[in-house]
């Protein structure tokens, strides 16, 4: 798996997440045992799903753009914080289909989902270890050689010499 491939795969899990954690997962239903006359029955939304899911989600968007920063340790330790997030997702989906409230049928697909992206960033994690580090700040390899081009004095003394540089 490439750097780019792996970033994306990341980036692509957490807006899954994302997008999931805003559907309604939770709802409350009116008490059919007490009808007051004249009222029609309806069901009520709950306030809004935990923002730990939202939270999880952001986590690994962030940590997705940290990848493609980090090198192989750094890599390795913020890889391990996404499968950390990812199975929180999982553990806050998993709490709402234990919990005794009606719920949908969003907490199954965010426990799947959850366990998924832990799984996904685990394996990008495992592959990050092949990535080429950037070699942008690297010292070039003719100061290494001794080449006359590497250190100012030792051109001057080539071109004393009478040699071309």
């Amino acid at each position: 798996m490439t750097k780019a491939r792996g970033i994306l795969a990341l980036l692509v899990s957490a807006a899954a997440l994302w997008i999931v954690a805003g559907r309604t997962w939770i709802t409350a239903a009116a008490d059919p045992t007490t009808p007051v006359p004249g009222v029609a029955q309806a069901t009520a939304e709950a306030p809004g799903n935990s923002p730990l899911l939202v939270s999880c989600a952001a986590i690994i968007a962030v940590i997705a753009l940290l990848f493609g920063l980090l090198e192989r340790v750094g890599r390795w330790v913020v890889g391990g914080v996404a499968v950390l997030a990812a199975l929180g997702y999982s553990g806050v989906a998993l709490a709402t289909m234990l919990a005794d409230r009606p719920h949908t049928a969003w907490p199954g697909v965010g426990l799947v989902l959850g366990l998924a992206v832990a799984a996904g960033a685990a394996w990008v994690t495992r592959a990050s270890g092949r990535w080429q580090a950037s070699a942008r700040y690297e010292r070039s390899s003719a100061a290494d050689d001794g080449e006359p081009g590497a250190d100012p004095t030792r051109t001057w003394d080539a071109l004393s010499r009478g040699e071309d540089v």
